[in-house]
């Protein structure tokens, strides 16, 4: 929730200022330790209200933030937590993390974070493959693994699959000591998709990517614009198999190299002989994408930022750079240099909703779809399917993962399915129905049609930042000590004219809000905001 910090900030403003000749360093420490430690939001606005007008040097405050936090001291009881996320659709989410037995808070620990396939979201809990797939790998070599669990409705290139990223990091940091500049993602098959999409919509708190068997065109596929500006912010180290059925690397070379040449530091590595599975590619390559990850650290307050959005109230801003509002006569998305990426054909669909309350063995139908090549084929509601291809079906979560996997070699031929009906036993033949993207609903939630914005920024010499924009009315430049004097001056140019030239802002208020935004990174004390 960010209203109750966006109050925060307005209510430390207008408050008078307490008659105090110091803030008092041991007062000012406690405080804001409760303040970190907070999980439920307006409880923290709370605080930081108290904070706010109690202690209202700014620049005291933000040094006192940066040392503020607190984290448990040593490894968990059991190598595995879990938690509740509740997100804006009120679904809850069970996030997992896996805490390596030599824990302690005395070093910051780097985390990989784990997005998984599409198979794991059929019902809650699909995180608890991440753990599965990187446990040993972290105790082994001293990481932290976080895996969120999506469901419909929060796919990881959805509004809703972002935010439980990010939150149940911003859940993990509060309580475990996270190295901020060392969170790298990964993941498979639509996890891994999920990896292009976070990098293009909302790259800020990782470091790099690491996606496996993945299409790197499915915001697009989705309805939404892939913002080739923001491509270029992180590196992306990512696997393709030459005999994937789902994602093969014939297919996915004219994607990856349009996110090449977008500007991303991209290192594709195709594999001929590897198909949709990620036992084909993590055992033997993952020294390399340990090496990778190590290799490319975030640069929290880098001296040059780019950012696009279409969609500011939501996503905004990266590192220092914030964008408020775009020009509503600029060309929306999907026009020009946006044009739609190639889109390979997309899955069968066999035209069925499943009984998600039926344990097996075998998938129970709850309803068959009007004119579906299910319907076609004579598929029934309440038919439980046994076997596919000759594959016995088994408890309901592994029997969807066999259905999936044949689903996608059913492309050009017919699938053998075994169903039971009542006392009586069928064998249907049935070719699913490929979708393309043709099919698929286009949200502007993801920005699809409305107007995008570009605000290119770079700190320069003397106290002065650069900027170039473009369909930009407004924006926000967030300023933390270090490469700029915040106590001196400070000058912007935009598109080569002089736009601000003074003192930033700074109060109390906003640098409680940044802090409680961040993990980790610069200690950002003042803004400038630069309307157009």
């Amino acid at each position: 929730m960010r209203t109750p910090i966006l109050l925060l900030a307005l209510l430390a403003v207008l408050m008078p200022t307490p008659a105090r000749a110091e803030d008092d360093p041991t007062t000012l420490t406690k405080a804001l330790e409760a303040f970190f430690a907070e999980e439920d939001d307006a409880q923290r606005a709370a605080l930081g209200l108290t904070l706010a007008m109690e202690h209202r040097d700014a620049k005291v405050v933000a040094a006192a933030a940066a040392r503020a936090r607190r984290w448990k001291l040593d490894g968990a009881k059991d190598k595995v937590v879990t938690w509740k996320r509740t997100t804006a659709d009120g679904v809850s989410h069970t996030i997992f993390a896996s805490i390596p037995p030599g824990y302690d808070a005395a070093k910051a620990w780097p985390v990989l974070i784990w997005l998984h396939g599409g198979v794991s979201r059929e019902e809650d809990g699909g995180g608890a493959s991440g753990i599965r797939t990187m446990g040993e790998l972290a105790d082994q070599e001293g990481f932290l693994v976080l895996a969120p669990s999506t469901q419909t409705g929060a796919e990881w290139w959805t509004p809703n699959g972002v935010a439980l990223v990010r939150g149940a990091l911003a859940d993990l940091a509060r309580q475990w000591r996270v190295d901020a500049d060392r969170v790298a993602v990964s993941g498979f098959s639509d996890g891994a998709s999920g990896c292009f999409h976070l990098l293009a919509h909302d790259p800020e708190p990782y470091c790099c990517f690491l996606p496996l068997m993945a299409h790197p065109g499915v915001t697009r596929l989705a309805g939404g614009p892939t913002f080739p500006a923001n491509v270029r912010s992180r590196p992306v180290l990512a696997y393709s198999g030459g005999v994937d059925s789902l994602y093969p690397s014939a297919r996915m070379r004219p994607l990856m190299t349009e996110v090449k040449q977008a500007g991303c530091d991209l290192t594709w590595i195709d594999l001929p002989e590897a198909g949709h599975n990620v036992r084909q590619v993590l055992p033997e390559h993952w020294d390399t994408l340990r090496t990778f990850w190590e290799a490319h650290p975030r640069v929290a307050a880098p001296v040059e930022v780019q950012w696009e959005t279409a969609v500011p109230q939501r996503e905004g801003r990266l590192a220092w750079v914030e964008i408020l509002r775009v020009d509503p006569e600029a060309p929306s998305t999907e026009a020009g240099r946006n044009k739609p990426l190639p889109d390979p054909a997309g899955r069968p669909k066999l035209g069925v909703r499943l009984d998600r309350s039926y344990a097996g063995p075998g998938l129970k139908l709850d309803s068959v779809e009007e004119g579906s090549a299910a319907a076609d084929a004579g598929f029934e509601a309440g038919d439980i399917i046994t076997s596919v291809d000759g594959i016995e079906l088994k408890d309901a979560r592994a029997a969807m993962q066999v259905l999936v996997r044949a689903l996608a070699t059913m492309t050009d031929r017919d699938g053998v399915f075994g169903v039971s009906r009542g006392e009586e036993a069928h064998t249907l033949k049935v070719r699913p129905r490929a979708t393309g993207a043709g099919t698929v609903e286009r949200p502007k939630a993801l920005g699809y049609g409305l107007p995008s914005g570009r605000v290119a920024a770079l700190i320069g010499e003397e106290n002065t930042i650069l900027v170039t924009s473009r369909h930009v009315r407004r924006f926000k430049l967030h300023l933390a000590d270090g490469r700029l004097d915040l106590d001196k001056p400070i000058k912007v140019v935009a598109n080569g004219k002089v736009v601000f030239e003074g003192k930033v802002t700074s109060d109390t208020g906003y640098v409680l809000q940044q802090a409680a935004r961040q993990i980790g990174g610069p200690a950002y004390r003042g803004y400038v905001i630069i309307t157009l």
